[in-house]
């Protein structure tokens, strides 16, 4: 059959589109650009631009060093307790979907950060029982402040955990050596019962930075916590001078009792409540002279009633107070706001009834 004149001689037609080879090939690599590229964006948000980033998600990041180090010391019990928080939060957070659904913003990830948060502080030779009421009543509490509460400044979980280490009269504050050692308590508490008050003990200072004693599940590890809050302050939510004040604070009650400074500060769960929740900035009040003097009250009472046998737990309980006592003066002063302007709309309606009594008779006597 003769060839066409436009067709060369050596002329060979393409392929088929449909070639099964290609089409194996693009199913065994196949990609969705769109994914790709929101995944680049919030890496580079958070690399670069981490301010910018949703506040549950960088708290979550600024957690997740101690959670780390948590079930590397404390393993089987620091997972089971992970556990409930992550179960009890996402409860919460369905239960939170459910009664937002038709309102913006949502709470966000807050209860489950809430549960961890609660969680966190416990000892890791505590009951699992103590955890799952921890975690419910943070959850819950979460929930209440996000719905009826949002201006209130105050971590659920820390206030849950100390309600709950006050009803059941410290049952959290259960510790175990992590290296299978017969010492169940915290090396303060060691330090304040076993030796006089102004020696260390013989515990390594590079234990206690790595967190390998006996502590809080989620908040041993000074090395943790440090990374947390230096993410927390490349995000630019943390008040420096919160920090600074806290540690003079400290400084001050050591120099008093003429205590060992390195065995007093190299403490992860003193750390862990002065910069993952008093320094947080979405936690402070706005007012700029009232946050050095929370950081320089919380230090000195942090570390100063170590003196009368409180340990790592007076850090604990100094910095649920603060919250709690900012939390209440939130909600006196929204009840009396409230409380006003109902008095001011009963006042003008009233007023308005009595102008129009006026009105009618003048109307009627014409």
């Amino acid at each position: 059959m003769a060839k066409k004149r436009h067709e060369p001689a050596d002329y060979h037609p393409r392929p088929p589109a449909s070639n099964p080879y290609r089409r194996s090939v693009r199913g065994l690599f196949a990609y969705n650009p769109n994914v790709l590229a929101r995944t680049g964006a919030w890496l580079d948000r958070a690399a670069f631009k981490p301010a910018s980033l949703p506040d549950d998600l960088v708290t979550g990041i600024a957690l997740l060093p101690a959670v780390v180090a948590g079930l590397i010391i404390f393993r089987l019990p620091a997972a089971e307790m992970l556990g409930i928080a992550a179960a009890a939060g996402t409860v919460g957070l369905i239960i939170a979907h459910w009664l937002w659904r038709h309102q913006f913003p949502h709470p966000g990830a807050s209860p489950l950060i809430a549960a961890i948060f609660g969680v966190a502080l416990i000892g890791a030779g505590a009951s699992l029982l103590v955890a799952v009421e921890i975690a419910v009543l943070a959850v819950a509490l979460e929930l209440l402040r996000a719905r009826y509460m949002p201006g209130v400044r105050a971590q659920a979980g820390l206030l849950a955990y100390a309600a709950i280490a006050l009803a059941t009269r410290g049952a959290p504050f259960t510790y175990f050596d992590p290296n299978g050692g017969t010492n169940v308590q915290d090396p303060i508490g060691t330090w304040h019962h076993f030796f006089s008050p102004a020696s260390a003990t013989s515990i390594s200072p590079m234990y206690l930075y790595v967190g390998n004693v006996p502590g809080p599940v989620f908040a041993t590890s000074l090395l943790a916590v440090a990374i947390g809050v230096a993410w927390l302050a490349y995000a630019r939510r943390v008040s420096l001078v919160v920090l600074v004040t806290f540690l003079a604070g400290a400084g001050l009650a050591i120099y008093t009792f003429h205590w060992d400074a390195l065995f007093q500060l190299d403490s992860g769960p003193t750390w862990f409540v002065a910069g993952l929740l008093l320094a947080d900035r979405r936690l402070l009040p706005e007012s700029w002279s009232v946050r050095p003097v929370l950081g320089f009250a919380a230090g000195l009472f942090a570390v100063g009633l170590r003196r009368n046998g409180y340990g790592i737990e007076a850090a604990f309980f100094t910095v649920a107070t603060v919250q709690a006592v900012m939390a209440i003066v939130v909600i006196v002063y929204w009840s009396a706001s409230v409380t006003m302007e109902r008095w001011k709309r009963t006042r003008r309606l009233r007023q308005r009834e009595a102008n129009l009594r006026v009105v009618k008779t003048i109307s009627r006597a014409s």
